[in-house]
């Protein structure tokens, strides 16, 4: 409950299609809960357009939505009143970061701007705004596309890369429109280090609640199946490797445990084809949208959590996992190279190398001893540097050093 002699404070959450988003959502609810349950802030939810197609903008190949121009929309995301605003010509994907006054209004009605993001292009949202701006980032859009260029051939990949382009002079270009600047991995860290003030950039990830996400009854070694999770349509998760690895193993190993998928979307029909074809298919299970209590059991359940990914902003389930005591085998594509502690919480391997990730797997599978002591340390790390009330620190002290300065 606020103090009523504490100043309240005004703070405007905007994520680029709150509704829909996977990881980035997941982060905007982490800050949103932080603002929610900390005295003098009053924390509102703002969508932007994410997509070429998005209703509430004005479509170049839509002249219907010309003489209306930018609307603002109400929606609700698990419980909570959000409004959405449109972006002009939506199709150009550089229109999206573009400041329009509809929206440049709402965040000066705020003391505060916290834009949650993958890429740091949506800082120039700002570029009108008279508050203090904050900008949690992940990624750059050049290193966040790359699988999905590499698969676009054609007039759509051209396109495609050409906007990519655009893109990545826009990440290094809105970075000036950020006050401060939180980043949630060591590589992006180290990257902004060359292009930011030290004194904007913080090196902040999101927190896990490991009250909720907590170990169970069953050590890794007598987990009942290997566990991923996330968005499995989105081509930079790369099942297709996760499957290729799983085959390996198979291989290697007398009955494997059965791998277990878990996501809001499943593997694309492509995907799964590969999986029959690799004669694995009816080992592979998937759980659509799963209720938080059956993901926390499917941690809990767990003798080994897997990352395929070629490209991960932190991985949010990665900490979930961690927080469930499992040890963790990933790629090293970005994020969990800061989450995963190689031989003490898990293993690290390349990305693309199907075999590689087979061997680690099987190495944590072989040794029951070693695989309990990764999903202990985990744990451990998890609490220590990684919880929400480790980690919410570092976005309130940034909250009030920037309001602290625009008082």
């Amino acid at each position: 409950m606020s103090n009523p002699s504490t100043p309240s404070y005004r703070v405007a959450v905007v994520v680029p299609a709150l509704a829909t988003s996977g990881g980035v959502a997941g982060v905007a609810r982490f800050v949103y809960q932080v603002l929610q349950e900390a005295d003098g802030y009053e924390p509102s939810l703002l969508s932007v357009p994410l997509s070429s197609d998005d209703p509430a903008s004005v479509r170049l190949t839509d002249p219907g939505t010309w003489p209306r121009g930018v609307q603002v929309r109400e929606g609700t995301w698990e419980g909570h009143s959000y409004r959405h605003v449109g972006a002009r010509l939506s199709e150009l994907e550089f229109q999206r970061y573009r400041p329009r006054s509809t929206l440049t209004e709402i965040l000066n009605r705020h003391d505060l701007v916290q834009i949650v993001a993958g890429t740091p292009a949506w800082a120039f949202l700002t570029r009108n705004a008279d508050v203090p701006v904050a900008l949690q980032v992940a990624t750059l859009a050049r290193v966040e596309r790359k699988s999905l260029l590499a698969d676009t051939p054609g007039l759509l990949g051209l396109w495609r890369r050409g906007m990519v382009r655009v893109t990545d002079r826009l990440d290094h270009h809105a970075l000036q429109y950020a006050d401060r600047i939180f980043v949630e991995n060591d590589w992006m860290r180290d990257h902004l280090a060359d292009h930011v003030d030290e004194d904007r950039l913080v090196f902040a990830p999101p927190g896990v609640d490991t009250s909720q996400f907590a170990p169970g009854d069953v050590p890794p070694s007598e987990g009942e199946h290997l566990l991923s999770v996330g968005r499995l349509a989105d081509p930079r998760k790369n099942i297709g490797l996760l499957f290729e690895a799983y085959a390996h193993l198979r291989a290697q190993m007398e009955n494997p445990p059965p791998l277990v998928l878990a996501g809001r979307t499943g593997p694309s029909d492509e995907v799964w084809a590969r999986a029959r074809s690799l004669g694995i298919r009816t080992q592979v299970t998937f759980h659509e949208d799963v209720s938080l209590e059956t993901l926390v059991e499917l941690y809990r359940t767990a003798a080994c959590y897997i990352v395929s990914s070629d490209e991960e902003g932190l991985g949010l389930t990665i900490l979930e996992a961690m927080a469930c005591g499992r040890p963790v085998v990933s790629t090293r594509c970005g994020g969990p190279s800061t989450v995963v502690v190689e031989c003490e919480t898990g293993r690290l391997v390349p990305t693309g190398a199907p075999q590689k990730l087979a061997d680690a797997i099987r190495e944590v599978l072989m040794n029951p001893n070693t695989a309990n002591r990764m999903g202990r340390a985990g744990r451990m790390r998890t609490e220590n540097e990684f919880s929400v009330d480790a980690s919410k620190e570092r976005f309130l002290r940034g909250y009030e050093t920037l309001l602290r300065v625009a008082d």
